[in-house]
């Protein structure tokens, strides 16, 4: 009975080493590298709003656990600096929306502390220069998501006491605004969206309070949204779950990317989306601090993370993102 129980006993000794072994051969191992630029100029701060003109990236507004601002700062990539430009007109405000036409930069809704906002701007870096153009149709609200496809701005979802599901668009050519199809699926704010090939795919946030997991593509010509595979289902059971809410979304070459925001508290997991296969894989985590409500932008197939907060703390470092190299710690 002895040498029975010794040699159960080195059978399961075996097994346990092999289960090791193979936990061991599939260990994480992500690719992406983060590397930190140049801090940004202005105050730290959370909930701004970004857009991009040509080769520049832009941000403005936020809140910093006691102020909100509207001053306007512009970022080159290709030098690595920040200048400050003419601050935004209208009340200071956080959790704006911003698009940009081939020209311009657009900025609008948001919260000044005490009103949801409708108001909306139009920045022009030729003459650095603001002029007011029509209001937001819809409800004033904040926590809402904008992008720009050719000459055309597009705003919804959103909270105004409620979460919002509904869509519209800015004619540049004409300053008006139309109402078009709503986002199927979940209301939501905190929402996040980046452009592919003129496509724009939107997702996470939260509605009542629970992070939603529908995924879905707009088509500028058709009009259309076409539903993608859930965030919270990838294929991979070893993946998990991307569902997030106040994430920063980007693209880079055809691929696009959520990072940061907050699940059940702040993170720094980062995820690639492949459109061509409708697919999320995991990167390197965002080497900053856990945070969320930060904004980004996309810079000539360069991207970048900036801002955001975690609880009091408010953070001004910008983080650019290196999709395909691997993890460096001392860049």
């Amino acid at each position: 009975m002895k040498g029975k129980h010794l040699l159960l006993l080195l059978f399961s000794i075996y097994n346990l080493s092999i289960l090791t072994s193979c936990s061991n051969d599939d260990d994480d191992e992500y690719v992406g590298n983060w590397v930190r630029v140049s801090d940004l100029d202005g105050k730290p701060r959370s909930n701004a709003a970004s857009f991009v003109i040509g080769s520049k990236g832009y941000i403005t507004g936020g809140y910093d656990g006691e102020n909100y601002y509207n001053d306007l700062w512009e970022y080159d990539p290709d030098l690595n600096y920040w200048t400050q430009k003419a601050n935004m007109p209208g009340v200071k405000r956080s959790s704006a929306v911003a698009f940009n036409t081939s020209s311009n930069g657009y900025v609008g809704t948001g919260y000044d502390g005490l009103n949801k906002l409708q108001d909306f701007w139009k920045y022009n870096p030729t003459s650095n220069s603001w002029a007011q153009v029509a209001d937001f149709p819809g409800t004033g609200r904040y926590a809402a998501i904008g992008f720009g496809i050719d000459d055309k701005g597009y705003v919804g979802t959103g909270y105004d006491g409620s979460e919002l599901k509904d869509f519209y668009k800015y004619d540049e050519s004409s300053n008006s605004w139309s109402q078009i199809v709503s986002l199927g699926g979940t209301k939501r704010r905190d929402a996040a969206v980046f452009v592919i090939d003129k496509i724009a795919y939107v997702g996470f946030g939260s509605n009542n309070g629970s992070t939603v997991s529908d995924f879905w593509a707009f088509n500028p010509t058709t009009e259309t949204w076409t539903r993608k595979e859930d965030t919270s289902n990838d294929g991979d059971d070893d993946e998990g779950s991307q569902d997030c809410t106040s994430p920063a979304a980007f693209a880079i070459n055809g691929k696009g990317y959520i990072a940061t925001g907050s699940v059940s508290g702040v993170s720094t997991v980062t995820w690639e989306y492949n459109p061509l296969t409708d697919f999320w894989t995991q990167k390197n985590n965002f080497e900053g601090s856990a945070r969320e409500s930060a904004c980004a932008f996309s810079i000539n197939n360069r991207g970048f993370v900036l801002t955001g907060n975690s609880g009091s703390q408010y953070f001004d470092d910008i983080w650019e993102l290196k999709p395909n190299d691997e993890l460096n710690e001392d860049d």
